[in-house]
């Protein structure tokens, strides 16, 4: 296979990623301002003494391309005219440098120095990008040492991630808005290879080995692709002709931090210790160079959970003092006892006598999991006594990352690097729980690894011809893995004594966990574990390009190929759900804030198919990608140059090795066994729906090996004009489309959705009349409903018939995002260069779900409690079990309602990735940057937003396939400063520059650095409710943030009116100020020692969490916990040796 996908790569010769390097260009001129013919321009490294000569064309222009990132001096010739020299031309990753030259008579030996700096305005571009330069990623606090999380400087860059953002965290690097809706479909590259793996990153190098940053919101070039949109981009350092390096040591102590969360107010015990080093030079001077960095970690993450446990008398049944938050008693009714009063719509329960489960009611296997569940250790917030488990703990985790970079210049026209780079890492979990219980969730067992190899040649086959190929891989090691939590079978036996029901789902499965219990609709999310992965992808790419510069044209032609491969099982073998409805007053619209405990369901063991157990095979997955396109940068004149290209992109649906995906429900083929024989309907409800008993389920086969078809027209337009109004005035206008891929949002990690027969589910019985039938000792009995082995292709076109089906929409349209920018750029004294975009993006074809076989609500609201009622089921034993297999076919009785389906053989039928709907994005951007200079650089930057999406309003309008415009609920003021300042005192500095060395050891060197972020408060998402006055309040604060008294319970067979956010209800605002302080120590002009502290959350501020919003939740309309991101302040100290 391997020798297959080779040779692809080395077929495919015009292919070419995104490249990280730059271009150089310029005009120059003679003292009249006329073009210079012939004139020789010289680049040369600084670092690495590499060189490059162009000569100017017809209209004196010049243009260098494949610049690497540094430091440059430039100049330029001519007989009859002094030699121009310019130093210290910043060349940064992908940027378009500006250099002119007005050459004046005399004589070529004279070299006239140029003070001006080089242009960092985009004369010849419209991409809208933010480049982070060495200096700034080296000295700003980036706590998680990630330089991803660098994008995070741009406002318009939205983190989507949840925990903290370390570099072998995959998801962090991946999950992040640009410029709208990204996250999980931007492309990662590190020096130009892509290092996204599907939805999720790869590698990420350590800082100190980084050279750049950049994130692109919207490039108009036509390299650029395999993106939803945004395009974030790291360079790794290259040797030079002096040895340099660094070594260092990152440490925290708990003795000077604050707590990790002033609300459970644990002490912080977290102990870091991360260290590392680089060192890079030269093999042969001015042609072989080569850099390695190498870091470790042993860390403990800080963590906090805030539960609620069942106190000692709840624990045996006793609920006679337990309260609901207004101080009443929690009532718990008895679900067996419910009553269904179709007159009234209504249903009743009998609590149990003195609000006590009687012992012989107690689930036998509940009560043996009720052992392993530990108690409170506080009181709670209220009266309900919620959230009254409180604890912190650490994820302990070890890491190793190794880069090694070697660049070889063959000469003039050859140039060629190599990069490998490895990380290794372990994770685990403190166990919080006072009886070490193997209950407790474990979310971070396992380990995370990476691989990362790259080349790279760059030709030159004439002045103005460049070649360029590259070839990559990528992989990643993604296993969750908690010795301590598994059970085994044994395990499992201890359980379920006798009754080894689960046993057809356990082939193939890793490890065997503690079964999955989820306590829902209170704070605690539940036991044991559920779902888990066993991730092994790997992708590879080539490329390849041709650049020419054609007299005003500068051409580009290439493209890439790209070939994803996953490998990995996600087993889910069983959840079990109990809710407090169970034992609610009523099944219909429950007042669960007064009535009802899902602990006290789960004494009981009552499960309906809310709950599962689900068996999921092995599978390898490929999806194959080619891009191509063409760019041209015409230069019209000096003061304008368009920028025009087109691309092309196909990229194929997932392919499984053993071609166990299934395609669709062919829903206009008339089922053969249901033509045999068709249940008996009643009458009255056949009169109001007419179902239709068609249905034929087509897998995939050796014809169509993959679930659907994708497009073979996707062409994305660029066009763009870059316009110099004058020497510091620039305005840009790009537009670019792209379009999502699908490898980002079904692929090489996915779960095996398509896969039935293979990827088994089956669910308990559902209730009858809100009576549970089915109970956790035996949760699929053999005689009225067994387990549904996995069975392959078995059943042939009966697959999924009685059950709830799902599978991809075979005509696939993918996503795609027309983006445009106008921005008007000026460069001001003290160096500053202002920016204002006005940003625009349209999503078309936004994927989504729909279900074909929804009831019709207006007969719901028509007849309300008459649906509910229960009949004696017509597909109970129906035909035989290859003809009808699903679970359909074991209940005794079924509601009414449920017959009225449009096709009442099949449950729920989910069409994935329907892509018909529409997304609004549209910003005003302001920016002010100033690059290092005069011992300062700083960034300020502000994004306001409106975002707006398609979605349905309500159950009517989704079975009527009628969409609204659903305003975004994210923040819409974003803003960001950041900078860096070299105290001026000291040696090389304004003050002080001939200090004594004693003095200047106390009072020289000094430097302070900070990033401060800020956020509005996100707009509250209101749930189906009964809205009787204002909701808005005038004080709104963590305690209240909105008129809960006048949000209330909808009546049950009642729709949605309310709308689902209003105007000037957000949540806590969110802001965080990160700052160093640093101190450099001058041991020779070549070595320096650095001391550094940095304070994370410098003024120890607690944001708080958006509030509750489930109206029945104890804590509705409070914010009770930490918002994500927000911990107490963290001290790190730093030592860091440089030669």
């Amino acid at each position: 296979m391997h020798l297959r996908i080779l040779a692809v790569f080395l077929a495919v010769f015009a292919l070419q990623a995104q490249d990280y390097r730059a271009k150089l260009q310029g005009i120059v001129t003679d003292a009249s301002d006329a073009a210079v013919v012939g004139a020789k321009v010289t680049i040369r490294n600084v670092g690495t003494g590499v060189t490059a000569t162009r000569e100017t064309g017809a209209n004196g222009a010049y243009l260098f391309d494949n610049v690497e990132p540094g430091t440059y001096v430039v100049s330029a010739e001519l007989s009859g005219f002094s030699k121009q020299q310019q130093e210290g031309v910043l060349v940064q990753t992908r940027a378009d440098v500006t250099v002119n030259f007005n050459l004046k008579p005399g004589q070529v030996v004279e070299t006239v120095n140029v003070s001006a700096q080089a242009v960092t305005l985009q004369f010849n571009t419209s991409t809208r990008e933010l480049t982070i330069d060495r200096k700034m990623l080296t000295d700003l606090p980036v706590k998680a040492r990630n330089p991803f999380t660098l994008a995070l400087l741009d406002p318009a860059v939205v983190n989507r991630y949840g925990a903290e953002r370390n570099p072998f965290f995959m998801w962090s690097s991946s999950q992040m808005d640009v410029g709208g809706n990204t996250t999980t479909k931007n492309d990662l590259l590190i020096d130009g290879s892509p290092t996204q793996i599907g939805p999720k990153g790869s590698f990420a190098p350590p800082m100190d080995a980084v050279q750049e940053f950049s994130v692109q919101q919207n490039s108009v070039d036509a390299e650029f692709g395999h993106s939803a949109g945004g395009i974030l981009s790291v360079a790794v350092k290259s040797g030079t002709n002096e040895i340099h390096g660094t070594g260092y040591y990152f440490g925290r102590n708990p003795a000077l931090n604050a707590v990790v969360n002033p609300i459970t107010r644990t002490p912080n015990f977290i102990r870091n210790h991360i260290w590392g080093g680089t060192a890079g030079g030269p093999i042969r001077k001015n042609k072989l160079f080569t850099f390695v960095a190498y870091e470790g970690w042993r860390t403990k993450e800080p963590r906090d959970t805030q539960r609620t446990m069942p106190t000692d008398l709840e624990r045996n049944g006793d609920f006679s003092r337990s309260l609901n938050r207004s101080g009443g008693q929690r009532t718990i009714f008895d679900p067996i006892t419910t009553v269904l009063n179709v007159a009234t719509n209504s249903a009743t329960r009998q609590p149990f006598p003195g609000n006590v489960i009687p012992a012989s009611r107690i689930d036998p296997t509940a009560k043996r999991i009720m052992g392993d569940i530990w108690g409170p250790n506080n009181p709670g917030d209220d009266l309900a006594g919620s959230n009254n488990f409180k604890a912190s703990y650490a994820w302990p985790m070890r890491h190793y990352s190794f880069t090694n970079r070697t660049d070889w210049n063959l000469g003039d026209r050859l140039k060629i690097f190599g990069r490998f780079s490895r990380f290794k890492t372990t994770l685990d979990q403190e166990n919080y729980t006072p009886n070490n219980s193997r209950a407790m969730p474990n979310d971070n067992g396992g380990a995370m690894n990476s691989r990362n190899i790259a080349g790279d040649m760059v030709y030159t086959a004439s002045a103005t011809t460049v070649f360029n190929f590259r070839a990559s891989y990528a992989s990643l090691e993604d296993d969750y893995s908690a010795p301590a939590a598994a059970v085994g079978e044994k395990g499992l036996a201890e359980f379920w004594p006798g009754n080894a029901w689960y046993t057809p789902y356990i082939k193939g499965m890793p490890l065997i966990y503690y079964p999955y219990i989820g306590i829902q609709g209170q704070t605690t999310s539940g036991y044991g574990k559920g779902g888990y992965w066993y991730q092994h992808p790997h992708h590879y790419s080539i490329s390849g390009k041709m650049s020419q510069a054609r007299g005003r044209h500068y051409i580009k032609t290439g493209g890439e190929y790209r070939y994803h491969i996953g490998t990995g099982i996600f087993p889910n073998l069983m959840n079990f759900n109990f809710y407090p409805d169970t034992t609610a007053d009523t099944y219909l619209r429950p007042d669960t804030a007064r009535f009802g405990d899902a602990h006290a369901s789960f004494l009981l063991g009552a499960i309906d198919e809310r709950s599962n157990a689900t068996g999921v095979p092995f599978q390898t997955q490929r999806i194959p990608f080619i891009g191509v396109y063409v760019h041209d940068d015409i230069r019209i004149n000096r003061n304008l140059t368009l920028n025009l290209g087109v691309r092309y992109e196909n990229e194929k649906a997932p392919l499984d090795d053993n071609d166990i995906y299934s395609r669709y429900l062919d829903l206009t083929q008339p089922n053969p066994a249901l033509q045999k024989q068709r249940p008996v309907i009643p009458a009255d409800l056949v009169a109001l729906s007419n179902p239709n008993f068609n249905g034929v389920w087509v897998f995939t086969d050796s014809q169509n090996r993959r679930p659907w078809r994708t497009q073979n027209n996707i062409f994305l337009p660029r066009a763009g004009a870059a316009i110099r109004v004058n020497d510091k005035t620039a305005v840009n206008i790009g537009f670019a489309r792209y379009v999502v891929p699908i490898a980002t949002i079904a692929g090489t990690l996915s779960t095996c959705n398509w896969c039935p027969g293979f990827r088994q589910t089956s669910n308990p019985l559902a209730n009858i009349e809100g009576r549970p039938q089915a109970f956790l000792s035996d949760p699929f009995p053999a005689g009225r409903n067994p387990l549904q082995p996995p069975i392959g292709k078995g059943l042939g076109a009966n697959t999924n018939l009685g059950n709830p089906v799902n599978f991809p929409h075979q005509k696939y349209r993918a996503q795609t995002n027309d983006r445009v920018n106008f921005t008007i750029m000026r460069e001001v004294p003290l160096a500053f260069k202002l920016d204002a975009t006005y940003f625009l993006n349209f999503g078309r074809g936004v994927p989504h779900n729909d279900d074909l076989n929804m009831v019709n609500p207006d007969l719901t609201y028509t007849y309300k409690a008459q649906l509910s009622t229960n009949i004696p089921n017509p597909f109970y034993n129906f035909l035989t079990p290859n003809e009808f297999p699903g679970s359909q076919r074991f209940p005794l009785q079924v509601s009414r309602g449920s017959l009225l389906r449009p096709y009442p053989q099949y449950g729920s039928i989910t069409v994935n990735n329907v892509g018909n709907w529409r997304s609004r994005y549209q910003a005003l951007q302001l920016r002010a940057q100033r690059s290092y200079s005069a011992g300062a650089s700083v960034l300020v930057a502000y994004n306001y937003n409106q975002e707006r999406n398609e979605a349905y309003f309500n159950d009517i309008q989704q079975y009527a396939y009628q969409v609204f415009w659903l305003g975004s609920n994210n923040a819409r003021h974003r803003m960001t400063i950041a900078g860096e300042y070299d105290i001026p005192v000291g040696r090389g500095r304004r003050f002080g520059a001939s200090a004594h060395p004693v003095v200047n050891a106390l009072v020289g060197g000094w430097q302070i650095s900070g990033i401060y972020t800020f956020r509005n408060g996100e707009a509250i998402r209101f749930p189906a409710a009964e809205i009787t006055g204002e909701v808005k309040i005038n004080n709104p604060g963590p305690n209240r943030w909105f008129n809960t008294d006048n949000v209330k319970l909808l009546p049950a067979f009642t729709p949605r009116t309310n709308p689902y956010q209003y105007p000037g209800i957000n949540g806590p605002a969110f802001w965080n100020l990160d700052g160093t302080v640093s101190k450099n120590f001058a041991i020779t002009e070549s070595k320096k020692l650095e001391f550094r502290f940095e304070a994370y959350n410098l003024t120890n501020s607690l944001m708080w969490a958006n509030p509750v919003t489930a109206i029945a939740n104890p804590l509705f309309g409070r914010s009770t916990a930490q918002a994500t991101g927000n911990r107490g302040r963290e001290m790190q100290y730093m030592l860091r040796f440089h030669f």
